[in-house]
């Protein structure tokens, strides 16, 4: 007698038996190490290199796709079916972006980083000159006037406090830093061998994507339902959409914010142009706080050592700052994102106080995320209630006419949806619910005019 196995129980013990083997593993390795903390410290360096890989595969991904359908895209019509033409566009997309990346690092590492690293050393030996003459200015500015004074003092002295105390381990590491990009090849190479190898990894993940992707399907198909797989690779999409989009663009824009703030700083003459850049362009990535994360800083080392310029740098770093949020912003990153802004600020707080810099980095994306399957839940629960899903009919004083033998009519439907239409601007308007209603006459009296020529 043949026995059917049911497909729920199926998944069941499959769930089951990889549970009882991650379980078994994890015992054994507690008996091998002893240390649980040393065990998960030896995991977490075991996988560095992989999740490098990845890491890197993501943020290489759009730049291949960029070669393989913009710049060659018509060649590759042109040769449509062809394997060899398909895997020879792959491979040499895969080529371009990895020189491009790293000539862009090696610019990066012998051109920016050694500047960077001088900057900040010079910073912090004229320190206390650069504190001396700002406080001579500021007593002379503000004579009668000793709480001020004061107030100036008490911050400058906290600093002086903390590079005499501290800055002898942060020197320490940063030209240690230094020591492994001059001290040749082999000695960089090792100190930074999980990047390394996780470029690697990246580019074998960038040729194989396909593949991947085809694998994580089948697996997918095997143990689930075909509607949930559906569901779950939709999500997927939206949520590639919403990550490859905001962290391409913050990075785009991270680096124009950069290139301005050191040429607005050479053009007005404030001293460590570079340091100013890359404080900037790093603070830059964190949305609302970033700016003023990196200006104040900024403005402070400009303020000690010269207070004119330092004016004259506040009010370059206001209006490109406004340039950036409301023309480059838009232009890069568009209106993906979709979570209104109290969202998003609610979002970065949460998120930078759980997580610190990573979770404020990125707390938008993935605060977005969560909008849109909350939203599109919340959605299909008033859908099956026949009642209307957008937010804005909401705001109406209406709402009471929502009971429980209500219907959503089509009329009502239509005259929602055209209220919601005049609110937008005339170019994002689509047809209106009077419109409509003129084609469906139309359309029907051309029908009627069919079949009365047919008789």
């Amino acid at each position: 007698m043949r026995f059917k196995i049911n497909r729920k129980y199926k998944q069941i013990a499959v769930l089951a038996v990889i549970v009882i083997v991650v379980s078994g593993f994890l015992l054994m390795s507690a008996q091998a190490i002893p240390n649980l903390r040393e065990m998960f410290d030896i995991f977490g360096e075991t996988i560095a290199p992989i999740l490098w890989g990845v890491v890197i595969a993501y943020l290489m991904n759009p730049a291949v796709e960029f070669f393989r359908h913009k710049v060659f895209g018509k060649w590759a019509e042109a040769k449509k079916g062809s394997k060899k033409t398909y895997h020879l566009i792959k491979n040499l997309s895969v080529t371009i972006v990895v020189i491009l990346t790293l000539a862009l690092l090696t610019g990066l590492v012998l051109l920016i980083v050694p500047q960077f690293i001088s900057s900040l050393s010079g910073l912090v030996s004229n320190f206390n000159s650069y504190a001396d003459n700002f406080l001579k200015w500021a007593s002379e500015t503000f004579v009668g006037y000793p709480q001020i004074i004061e107030i100036i003092e008490n911050p400058i002295s906290q600093i002086e406090n903390f590079l005499s105390t501290s800055w002898t381990d942060i020197s320490s590491q940063v030209f240690a830093f230094g020591s492994k990009i001059g001290g040749g090849v082999l000695s960089f190479i090792l100190g930074f061998k999980d990047f390394i190898i996780g470029f690697i990894i990246a580019v074998y993940l960038v040729l194989s994507k396909e593949m991947l992707k085809a694998q994580a399907k089948k697996l997918l198909f095997a143990f689930f339902r075909n509607s949930k797989v559906q569901s779950v690779l939709a999500v997927s999409k939206k949520i590639n959409d919403i990550f490859s989009h905001y962290i391409i663009g913050i990075i785009i824009d991270a680096f124009f914010v950069g290139c301005m703030t050191f040429i607005g700083a050479t053009i007005i003459g404030t001293p460590y142009p570079i340091l100013m850049a890359v404080i900037i362009a790093c603070t830059n990535v964190i949305p609302f706080f970033g700016p003023f994360i990196g200006g104040i800083p900024v403005c402070f080392i400009t303020l000690l050592a010269d207070p004119i310029k330092a004016l004259w740098i506040g009010i370059f770093m206001v209006a490109m700052q406004q340039f950036d949020g409301n023309i480059m912003v838009p232009l890069i990153q568009g209106d993906r994102i979709g979570v209104p802004s109290v969202w998003v600020l609610i979002g970065i707080i949460v998120g930078g106080g759980l997580f610190g810099f990573v979770g404020m980095l990125l707390a938008v994306p993935v605060f977005a995320i969560i909008y849109m399957l909350f939203k599109e839940f919340l959605e299909g629960r008033l859908r099956k209630k026949s009642l209307p899903a957008e937010s804005a009919v909401y705001q109406r004083d209406d709402t009471d006419k929502y009971t429980d033998d209500y219907v959503y009519t089509d009329e009502e439907k239509d005259a929602d949806e055209e209220w919601l239409d005049s609110l937008k601007p005339k170019k994002e308007r689509k047809i209106t619910g009077a419109v409509r209603k003129e084609i469906k006459l139309i359309e029907e009296k051309a029908k009627e005019k069919e079949q009365k020529t047919k008789q």
